[in-house]
């Protein structure tokens, strides 16, 4: 496996579990957090950080349509800042 991969893949575990809902002892994440967790990170990838990353992810998070719950926001939040370069 590929450096750029493996740091891919990385990447994409700790935003699954950042969506999923990251606690002690949890090491994976469900599968639909994974696939909410890779469009979250294409989004998130852009060069750089604009005010419509943060409600963007939400709604991938949360699949509301427009409108997020507290929750996807604050998940949403810990991406943008967690996951950025």
């Amino acid at each position: 496996m590929s450096t750029t991969t493996m740091a891919r893949a990385d990447v994409l575990r700790e935003a699954s579990l950042i969506i999923c809902g990251r606690r002690e002892g949890k090491t994976r994440s469900c599968p639909s957090c994974l696939r909410k967790a890779d469009a979250a990170i294409r989004h998130a990838s852009g060069p750089e950080l604009n005010t419509a990353l943060v409600p963007r992810l939400a709604d991938i998070i949360c699949g509301s349509a427009g409108h997020p719950c507290a929750m996807c926001w604050d998940k949403a939040t810990t991406l943008a800042l967690e996951l950025r370069p």
